[in-house]
């Protein structure tokens, strides 16, 4: 999910002129532990060529997102509802083959994560998921500190810092779905990412889509995650996820928190403030070249 400028958007985000006033489609909003927003951080800028591979690489893998049956695999997988009845697992699989996928300048993992909540509603999660000013409450273990920008009805746009793969300030947009009363579905793209300090190129780009199903006894969570960072030899790599630098450990631990903490007792999850701006059009992905176009 291409619009012409789409390139421009990620690289032309301007400064922000105070706390009083906001411009988002110049905003470079990146967040640190105090919530602060610095000003002048330029977006990072992708290899024409990387960008070119990973525009391609999305939209195959939304097209092949778009056309799954059933909703959530748990609908049709006995074994997996039975691995995961008790609430206490989180199961990973490859999504479309080993990773890391190799791509011009980069590499690609992508990871499809399951998790079944017990005991909770839907409307509650969705609530949760939705305040965007406390992540650092839900998701403890990788985001430190989160803070929305704007919304238009299930569309929004948000801050935040993770924690893993490294401190990394992050801006995203999220638009949230509504199929029914049971079933709800979003999709989320980072627009902006920066890393403090030293730049690693550990994260460049962060997509990722949920789909949650409610049953009788509670909440299947079904996400799938697309992650590109820079180049890495296998050596880096096997070095990086000793130090905690893995795709799948982030999806499992986002999974995890994300159980443990709409199902706390006594958690008050706020509603959403009022006075927002809104937000633009959703954001799109860029189109894939034809192979004739090169």
């Amino acid at each position: 999910m291409n619009i012409p400028g789409r390139t421009a958007r990620h690289d032309a985000r301007g400064r922000i002129a105070g706390s009083a006033a906001w411009s988002y489609g110049r905003l470079t909003a990146l967040v640190i532990s105090s919530i602060a927003i610095p000003t002048g951080l330029l977006a990072q800028q992708l290899k024409p060529e990387t960008q070119r591979d990973f525009d391609c690489y999305v939209q195959a893998a939304e097209t092949r997102m778009n056309a799954q049956k059933p909703f959530v695999r748990a609908d049709s997988d006995g074994d997996l509802v039975a691995r995961l009845a008790n609430g206490e697992r989180v199961e990973t699989i490859l999504a479309n083959g080993k990773n890391p996928h190799k791509l011009a300048g980069g590499q690609l993992y992508d990871w499809i994560g399951t998790v079944f909540i017990p005991n909770v509603k839907l409307e509650r999660l969705i609530r949760m998921l939705q305040d965007y000013d406390h992540r650092q409450r839900y998701f403890r273990e990788t985001v430190s500190a989160s803070k929305l920008l704007c919304q238009t009805g299930g569309h929004f746009g948000y801050t935040m810092t993770l924690m893993e793969p490294a401190v990394i300030d992050l801006e995203s947009e999220v638009t949230w779905y509504k199929i029914d009363e049971h079933r709800w579905r979003c999709n989320s793209y980072s627009v902006n990412t920066h890393e403090p300090g030293k730049d690693h190129g550990y994260l460049r780009r962060l997509y990722s889509y949920w789909r949650f199903s409610e049953v009788q006894k509670g909440i299947y969570v079904e996400a799938e995650t697309i992650t590109l960072s820079d180049e890495f030899g296998s050596m880096a790599r096997t070095i990086g996820s000793l130090m905690g630098i893995n795709p799948e450990k982030s999806l499992k631990h986002s999974l995890a928190s994300m159980r443990d903490s709409v199902m706390e007792s006594g958690v008050t999850i706020p509603s959403l403030p009022v006075g927002l701006p809104a937000c633009p059009a959703p954001y799109r992905i860029g189109a894939c070249p034809s192979a004739t176009g090169h």
